[in-house]
């Protein structure tokens, strides 16, 4: 208080001399009513909360209570088990832009995130403990000040002045007149028992903030963006919505694998909520890039001084999924950015871009966020060579995922290769079928699902002829859209020619001719190619699809092949002589019935003739 009384006195001596030094404070937290600054509260909490924990740990644990039955409007709590409030961090929190971290010591450094708090509540208000091992809150434990609580510091600063309550309450932020709270409310104890070291309480202002405080908690639990997926420090963070008396935690993990770390390079295999797995390449910013693209940035007024602590520091991450895969990415900076933002790969980014003050947007143009992207496209592309070098192994879908950038943003990925003297075309990263495990490239691979209804000339077929450039047609739709989509900016066509697909047939009637003879399997593969080319069969011409009936192969569309009817007058040719039968066969009889039933069939190789 003794301080709030100075700050007071200094005010009212400010309004007396008629200068407006004293309202610096009350015109930056006002900032953070904002627009800019809206819908952040829950964010910059957790982001204070996940801080408090020791780096590199991993095992933090974070509690969000909302809790609209206690009080005229409900409370929100953010309760954390990590260090506990201490002198400095007392101090910051009452001065606008005094925080105690560098850029490199923690998601929150600027030192204004906590004043965001005054969009829900009037008074805010923190408890914490002396040490780790106190049993209950008997560190710093105080409120900020609420609207009687300037009358009674008019009383001390100016007694016998009626106006100067009201003077300070205009000039004077709340934020910088902290009440110590000997009373330890009853709804907060409970956290202490938990092993919660720190709480945050926010008795919302009115009904509109108990909406928006329902509203951010709902955001911030999306399943399709995890809050928690870069927040390294934790390991646990328990949420509860109660209203009506009824709620019940929803609890988030973080639990990480590792699956490669050396040379600069991370990959580790991270488990969220309800089992959901990504796989996150890390990777450490050039140190000499980053510290001339800093200094520039400080040259030019774009950064402030203290961004050079991140000149050893900067790491950049990539999160796909192991699974399903999303239809579009999102930039973080630890915690999401805003939505509108385009994220160049179908996953989750985090770095520590250069944003405006409420990390929803940043000046994409800038030296510092060009830098992080490429730094991004380097680590892909290093994760791509190292899995093909077979140093660790990912799922497919994963591989795909941090390859296929969006076509903007291509380039980067590029040049990221040419550093490491690969062609972007030519790294392997597209599953196939045959061998088992093994990918293929862009140069070489082709995408085919064959239509819906065939039954014998399928992917799984050729594959099994030994072709080793057949991508696997069970890579989910959406990927395999956007590699197709992606192959035709890059004039690299994933889409098999009809000659390809010819040279495909041939060698699967060969395998079906080694089989033993099935006249089903034949007429089902004759449908099979009356439905994958064209009306006419031209692509077919000349390849050796035709079982005959002396058990060998004849080319299709052939000078002297015929259909043999197994009734009418043909039945009862005698044998050929032997010089004309060597340049006249029959179709397999069994096949030429069979055939007749299945639609399209006589068609699909042309030239046959059936006569009798």
């Amino acid at each position: 208080m003794a301080t709030a009384v100075m700050e007071a006195e200094g005010c009212l001596a400010d309004l007396k001399r008629g200068r407006r030094a004293a309202l610096e404070i009350k015109e930056v937290t006002e900032r953070m009513l904002s627009p800019e600054y809206k819908g952040r509260v829950l964010v910059e909490l957790l982001q204070n909360a996940h801080d408090a924990h020791p780096a590199r740990d991993g095992l933090g644990r974070v509690e969000i209570v909302l809790d609209e039955d206690e009080g005229e409007h409900g409370v929100l709590y953010v309760a954390n088990a990590g260090r506990p409030l201490a002198y400095k961090n007392f101090e910051a929190l009452c001065s606008i832009g005094l925080s105690s971290k560098r850029p490199d010591e923690g998601i929150g450094h600027k030192g204004v995130g906590f004043k965001s708090v005054l969009q829900l509540t009037a008074a805010p208000e923190l408890y914490s403990v002396v040490r780790a091992t106190s049993k209950t809150f008997d560190g710093f434990c105080f409120r900020f000040a609420r609207d009687g609580d300037f009358d009674w510091l008019a009383d001390q600063v100016a007694p016998g002045r009626p106006e100067a309550a009201g003077q300070l309450r205009v000039n004077l932020s709340s934020l910088k007149l902290p009440v110590p709270v000997d009373d330890i409310p009853a709804a907060v104890v409970p956290f202490r028992r938990r092993g919660l070291v720190t709480v945050v309480r926010l008795p919302l202002r009115s009904a509109e903030a108990k909406q928006e405080a329902v509203r951010q908690l709902r955001e911030l639990v999306d399943d399709r963006v995890p809050f928690e997926l870069f927040l390294d420090r934790l390991g646990k963070v328990s949420v509860t919505h109660r209203v009506g008396g009824r709620g019940y935690p929803s609890v988030y993990t973080r639990k990480v694998e590792r699956l490669f770390d050396s040379r600069g390079l991370k990959i580790q295999r991270i488990t969220l909520r309800r089992r959901t797995r990504l796989i996150m390449v890390t990777a450490a910013v050039d140190r000499e890039r980053a510290h001339e693209t800093i200094a520039a940035g400080v040259e030019s007024g774009t950064l402030t001084v203290d961004w050079q602590a991140l000149g050893d520091s900067a790491v950049v991450s990539v999160a796909v999924p192991a699974g399903e895969p999303l239809e579009r990415g999102r930039l973080y900076t630890f915690l999401p950015m805003g939505a509108q933002l385009a994220c160049p790969v179908r996953g989750f980014l985090n770095a520590p871009f250069h944003t405006d003050v409420s990390r929803r947007t940043m000046a994409e143009a800038t030296q510092w966020n060009d830098l992080l992207l490429d730094a991004a496209a380097v680590a892909c592309a290093r994760a791509a060579v190292l899995v093909d070098e077979g140093c660790f192994t990912i799922p497919a879908g994963a591989l795909v995922d941090l390859m296929c950038w969006e076509d903007d943003q291509m380039r980067r990925l590029e040049l990221a290769f040419e550093a490491q003297d690969r062609k972007f075309d030519d790294v392997p990263f597209m599953p196939v079928l045959h061998p088992a495990g093994a990918r293929t490239s862009y140069r070489h691979g082709f995408l085919w699902n064959g239509p819906d209804r065939v039954r014998v000339f399928t992917p799984q077929a050729v594959a099994a002829t030994g072709v080793q450039r057949m991508i696997d047609p069970q890579l989910h739709p959406l990927r395999a859209e956007r590699l197709v989509a992606l192959g035709v900016t890059r004039a690299l066509e994933l889409r098999p020619p009809a000659s390809v697909l010819a040279d495909w047939a041939e060698r699967v009637a060969s395998a079906l001719s080694e089989e033993a003879f099935d006249p089903g399997r034949w007429a089902d593969y004759y449908h099979d190619l009356s439905v994958c080319f064209a009306r006419t069969g031209e692509e077919l011409k000349g390849k050796k699809i035709v079982l005959a009936a002396d058990g060998k192969r004849a080319p299709a569309g052939a000078s002297g092949l015929f259909f043999q009817r197994s009734d009418g007058p043909s039945a009862a040719l005698p044998d050929l002589p032997p010089g004309l039968a060597k340049s006249i066969s029959f179709v397999h009889t069994g096949i030429a019935g069979q055939a007749g039933e299945a639609a399209g069939a006589p068609r699909a190789v042309s030239g046959w003739k059936n006569r009798g």
